[in-house]
C-alpha cells in the first residue's frame, strides 16, 4: 500500500520553522514602519522649512501664524509650497514657534506628546521607543531627531 502525504511530525517542524521566522521578521517589520512614519515626518518638517524660509528672504520675519492657517492661507499656499502639511505621519498637527526672522516645526514622535521646544538633542534609534522622542527642525536643520550615522 502506498500512501501519499505528510507525517505529523513533518507538520510540526514546518509549524515550528514558519514561527521562527515569523518571531525574526515582524519586530523587523513594525521598526521599518516606524522608521517610514520617522522619515516621511522629517521630509515634510524639511518642506515646510524651506518654504518658510522662503517667507523669511521675502518679508524678513517669520510667518506669524499656526500650522493649520498655513494651509488655507491664500499668501502661503501655493506660492511658497503647493501643499502645506499640517499634520506629521502619525497624524498629530505639527508645533510651530516663531520670533523674529527665527522659527521651529515640532512634531511629537509616536507617543503624539506635545513638544520640548528647549529639547535639542539628536539620537540613535535603536529601540522601538526612540520613535516617541520629539523631532525638531528650527531655522533650516534638525536639532531633535535621529542622528545620521556616517
Amino acid at each position: 500500500m502506498n500512501k501519499k502525504g505528510f507525517t505529523l511530525i513533518e507538520l510540526l517542524i514546518v509549524v515550528a520553522i514558519i514561527g521562527i521566522i515569523a518571531a525574526i521578521a515582524i519586530p523587523n517589520l513594525l521598526v521599518a514602519l516606524q522608521k517610514g512614519k520617522q522619515k516621511a515626518t522629517m521630509g515634510d518638517m524639511k518642506s515646510m522649512g524651506t518654504a518658510i524660509e522662503s517667507y523669511i528672504t521675502d518679508w524678513s520675519i517669520a510667518p506669524n501664524t499656526d500650522i493649520a492657517t498655513f494651509s488655507t492661507a491664500t499668501w502661503f499656499v501655493p506660492f511658497y509650497i503647493k501643499i502645506m502639511p499640517d499634520r506629521d505621519a502619525w497624524g498629530t498637527v505639527f508645533y510651530y514657534e516663531h520670533a523674529g526672522d527665527l522659527y521651529s516645526i515640532g512634531s511629537g514622535g509616536r507617543d503624539k506628546s506635545a513638544v520640548d521646544f528647549a529639547f535639542n538633542v539628536l539620537y540613535d534609534v535603536t529601540r522601538l521607543s526612540d520613535f516617541n522622542q520629539d523631532v525638531i527642525y528650527s531655522n533650516g536643520i534638525f536639532t531633535a531627531g535621529p542622528r545620521v550615522k556616517r
